[in-house]
Parts: structure tokens; C-alpha cells; sequence
């Protein structure tokens, strides 16, 4: 199979908005479209990965496709997105069933709850696709005609990377599945703007999910982990026309918020425990905090106990930090997790621990 790269003629004049892996969170993709006053004017490029984490993949799906029949919109495929080729196939059709049934969420899940088809351990898929195929046929046909790379004049778009080179001598697999692509040094003369890694893990200091913009290099990371992480966000990268780099940054998430009424100093310390490094040996409990220390670091730290899992005997934590994050009176900011040590929040896409009094605001 071939790459596919799309080089669309646009207007250069326009606006480009630039959003990473929606992972299936309509929600946060409305709401982020909203906050941008999304106009047919603009020019949207979406980094691939639509479906499959989030709980809405089939009406994520949908919308884009609306959006696409009205408005100049390009979608790059996402290994996630794949899932529907899954449906072409005679075989696999065992394995297909366990993986939808272990996750009761995703694209095909969808599809079968939307028309009413039950999935049960006995489930005969090979019917089950045949049904899928005629009932999601533009779905489908949609997903299957997503290019890999699209490519402007001074703007390069992939789902994961992208090497250096004529674009076409890529594989299909490179542009979909790659990870820390910013760590492998590559530099290109024009900006490569990807998604599929989440941000956070390229950060060493402070759980940041905001986009990351290495200016010399030219090179962007969007994954902001919306529907993947409890701190996740989806990031838009706003471009003012094609010949412009006045980036400016935005993103969504669906937390609650709230307003700070304690104004408080960052922390001298910033400790994250992330996958795949996130095993832990677990010290001592309270009523809803676990002692533990990493075992990659040998650092200590206080996590919420529904954080930590048990798998083969091991114990894991979701991603953490022991960051204390500096905040001033009225600030506005999400909600991750209220404990009885202090808030867990997100201000300007960072998190971090507030020890202070804090006004609930709802959602916005």
C-alpha cells in the first residue's frame, strides 16, 4: 500500500486551525470549535485519531464528515481510526469481538448500540460486519479515503511523523505510528505539525499539556490526551494565514471548574510519575491516599487510592504529580480531583496541587 499525501489548493489568506486526536470527545471538539468561532472561512486540519478513546466516537465521526461536505476541512488518518478497516476483513473476527466487548466503547461499539445490534461473547462478527458494512457505508468509505500526510506550502500535517525527504517514499505505517517522534532529531525547512504522542511525556519538569513548539527544529506536537489521561485536553493551534508562524494556542477539556480564592506559590519541587514508568510499591495507606515510591526513581509520592491498580501481583498508578502549583486570587481553573489533602488542578494547562479554598464554577 502506498502513501497518500493530499495537497490541497487553499486560500492563503485564511485562517488555519490545526486540532489534535479527538479520541472520540465530541464535547470537548464542539466546545473547542466554539471557543475558536469556527467559521466555512476557516481552513481545519485535524492530526488524525478521531475515534476510540472517548465516548462518542460514532457522532465524533459524523460531525467531522458534516463539517467536510460544507466547509474546507482535512483529516490525516490516525492509527486509531484504522479500527474501521477492521470491518473490510472475513477474518479476525474473534479477536475484533474481544477487543469491542473488553472496551464497551470505541466506533464499531458505537455502531452496534446506534442500530441495535447486541454484542454478547458468542456474537457471530463475521454477520455482525456484514450488517456494519451496509449500515456505515460512508462512514466507512470516509475513513478509508483519509490521506496520510497533508501537505501545504509551508506547513506539513501527519498523524505521527514524518521523515525527511520526498514524502513519498514514506510507508503508510511510518506517518501513522510513531512514537517520541520529537526526540529522534529530526529538522525540517518547513513545520511539521503531528499529534499521536501525548505532550506530557516529552516533559521533564511540569505535567504541561499544552502544545509543543520547537521553533528551530519546526516541528509541533498536538496530542494534548483528551479522553486519555484524568489532566487530558484537545488542543487547537491557530494560525493566523499560511504564510504566517504567529502561533497562538488554545485548548478544551471537559472538567469542572473553579475559581482560586487563596493565592499560593509554586512548589520547589515538580515529581511526575507517568506509563509506562508507573509502577509503584505501595508503603502505607490512609482513607483515600496511597504512600508510595516509583520504582524507576525511588521517589515518594501521595496518590489519590483510586489512582493505584493491581495487575499480576504489581502495583500501578495513573499519571501524578507532587507539583505544587502556583495560583493567585480569581484565577480561573479545571477541576481534576478534589481530595481530602487538596485540589488536583489544571491552570494554563498545567497541573498541579492547590492547598487553598476554592469557589466550584460548574462547567463552562
Amino acid at each position: 500500500m502506498a502513501i497518500t499525501v493530499l495537497r490541497p489548493t487553499i486560500d492563503e489568506f485564511r485562517r488555519i486551525i490545526v486540532i489534535g486526536d479527538i479520541n472520540g470527545n465530541d464535547e470537548a471538539f464542539t466546545r473547542l470549535l466554539a471557543k475558536l468561532r469556527y467559521t466555512r472561512n476557516d481552513i481545519l486540519i485535524i492530526l488524525g485519531n478521531m475515534i476510540e478513546k472517548g465516548p462518542d466516537s460514532l457522532r465524533t465521526l459524523r460531525h467531522i464528515m458534516e463539517l467536510s461536505t460544507v466547509n474546507p476541512v482535512y483529516t490525516v488518518l490516525g492509527d486509531r481510526d484504522t479500527i474501521c478497516k477492521e470491518l473490510l476483513r472475513n477474518d479476525r473476527n474473534e479477536q475484533l469481538l474481544s477487543y469491542v466487548l473488553s472496551k464497551k466503547s470505541g466506533l464499531i461499539w458505537d455502531m452496534c448500540q446506534t442500530s441495535n445490534i447486541p454484542l454478547k461473547p458468542n456474537t457471530n462478527m463475521f454477520l455482525v460486519k456484514q450488517s456494519l458494512r451496509v449500515l456505515y457505508e460512508r462512514e466507512i468509505a470516509f475513513i478509508c479515503a483519509l490521506p496520510h500526510v497533508v501537505e501545504l506550502k509551508n506547513f506539513v500535517f501527519a498523524h505521527a511523523q514524518v521523515l525527511p525527504g520526498e514524502l513519498e517514499n514514506m510507508k503508510p505505517s511510518e506517518a501513522i505510528r510513531a512514537d517520541a517522534f520529537l526526540n529522534k532529531g529530526f529538522s525540517f525547512e518547513r513545520y511539521v505539525v503531528v499529534g499521536h504522542w501525548p505532550v506530557c511525556l516529552y516533559n521533564t519538569g511540569k505535567r504541561d499539556q499544552n502544545p509543543v513548539i520547537n521553533r528551530t527544529r519546526k516541528i509541533i506536537s498536538m496530542n494534548g490526551g483528551i479522553s486519555e489521561h484524568r489532566d487530558g485536553q484537545l488542543n487547537a493551534l491557530v494560525i493566523p494565514n499560511a504564510s504566517s508562524v504567529d502561533f497562538k494556542i488554545y485548548y478544551e477539556d471537559n472538567l469542572p471548574k473553579g475559581r482560586i480564592l487563596n493565592s499560593q506559590p509554586a512548589g520547589e519541587f515538580c515529581n511526575n510519575l507517568c506509563a509506562p514508568d508507573n509502577q509503584v510499591r505501595l508503603l502505607r495507606r490512609t482513607a483515600d491516599f496511597a504512600y508510595c515510591k516509583q520504582d524507576k526513581t525511588d521517589i515518594n509520592f501521595w496518590i489519590p487510592a483510586k489512582y493505584i491498580t493491581m495487575k499480576d501481583g504489581q502495583y500501578y498508578s495513573d499519571d501524578i504529580t507532587d507539583y505544587q502549583i502556583r495560583v493567585n486570587y480569581d484565577d480561573k481553573v479545571s477541576i481534576i480531583e478534589e481530595t481530602t489533602r487538596g485540589f488536583l488542578i489544571k491552570k494554563d494547562g498545567v497541573t498541579g496541587w492547590y492547598y487553598g479554598l476554592l469557589e466550584p464554577l460548574g462547567s463552562d
